[in-house]
């Protein structure tokens, strides 16, 4: 009697044992499917924690456990009843269904690792569309800087010309001043011929301001394809925007008319600039350009011009064009021409 109370009391602790490694199984299966082969399980009794597993280790190390209790728990029940058909028939519907948990398992497992690769293939998609996304955006900033470098290269060649042209401007000065040191040494008689003939070249400026140059190159009306300083990409723009004629290009700021069409602020406001020059009759485009060289943006500033000061700084900036091939030496301005134009300003 005892030796059996012992052996079923031995049953009865191996059996509670095999359910509570069943239910470390599927305690397992569950942390598994929720946070991953990566998660750690901690143990711990009340707020004691008695130390951690990995996640996956913890499933087989259960499914283990419970095998060999499960085995043990068969094996003390068929050693303390007797070979029974009936107890054979339960024993092999245990066995049946110690297969079809193992089967469970193994699809779980199965499906647990499909979702594991489904979700790498997942992020594999996703991490290459970000890389796509990241090397569009690296041309597009480059060809950014790109034009930015273009942009700075020609502001820096025209500020290089403008150097030029300054220092060209100051040799002359220089010379002119020398010959005004050495005229005022000469005697009266030289200073009143002088005198006299600029009291000619004066009278002759005076003639030809009251003369007639004829039509301007521009009028209000004139259509902004037809301006030759702006180039057709831009007038579309400007077209674009409702700015047809010069009236409507003189009518609005340059730095609004920049912001709406993309161009440069400086581009609008020379073209505004030589628009303003061309409407004084005598002027053409060379002519308008040489004078916004020359610092002369309106056609009031223009009025405002000494005509020998004027004549000065444009023909030192024509030379260089002529030198660059930009402009025929039959095209240079003259003192009579200079003097025409501040005329024809003021009317």
């Amino acid at each position: 009697m005892p030796a059996k109370r012992i052996s079923g009391a031995l049953t009865w602790v191996l059996g509670l044992l095999t359910l509570i490694a069943v239910l470390s199984v599927f305690n397992a299966i569950v942390q598994l499917n929720f946070y991953g082969n990566g998660a750690t399980t901690y143990f711990g009794i009340f707020d004691a924690t008695l130390g951690s597993l990995n996640v996956e280790t913890y499933f087989w190390m259960s499914v283990i456990i419970m095998f060999l209790l499960f085995t043990a728990t068969c094996f003390s029940i068929y050693r303390g009843m007797p070979l029974e058909p009936q107890i054979m028939q339960r024993l092999a519907k245990v066995e049946e269904s110690l297969a079809a948990n193992s089967n469970m398992l193994e699809n779980t497992q199965i499906g647990f690792f499909k979702k594991l690769e489904d979700t790498e293939k997942m992020n594999d998609e996703a991490f290459r569309k970000i890389t796509s996304n990241l090397e569009e955006t690296r041309k597009e900033v480059a060809d950014t800087l790109d034009k930015q470098k273009t942009a700075l290269l020609t502001i820096g060649k025209e500020t290089q010309e403008n150097t030029d042209n300054v220092k060209k401007q100051a040799a002359e000065l220089t010379k002119i001043k020398k010959t005004i040191e050495d005229s005022s040494n000469r005697n009266t008689e030289n200073i009143k011929k002088q005198a006299t003939e600029l009291s000619k070249i004066k009278k002759t400026i005076e003639d030809l301001g009251n003369r007639n140059n004829g039509k301007p190159k521009l009028t209000g009306q004139t259509k902004i394809q037809d301006f030759r300083t702006v180039t057709p990409s831009q007038a579309a723009k400007l077209s674009g925007i409702g700015i047809t004629n010069i009236s409507q290009l003189l009518a609005l700021d340059s730095i609004s008319i920049a912001e709406k069409t993309g161009d440069l602020p400086e581009n609008i406001a020379r073209s505004q600039a030589q628009a303003q020059l061309l409407m004084v009759p005598g002027i053409d485009e060379k002519h308008s350009e040489l004078l916004v060289k020359c610092g002369v943006t309106s056609r009031r500033e223009l009025a405002n011009q000494d005509p020998v000061q004027l004549y000065r700084g444009l023909v030192g900036i024509a030379r260089t064009y002529v030198d660059q091939g930009k402009m025929s030496a039959s095209k240079v301005p003259t003192i009579e021409d200079v003097s025409s134009w501040i005329k024809q300003a003021h009317l």
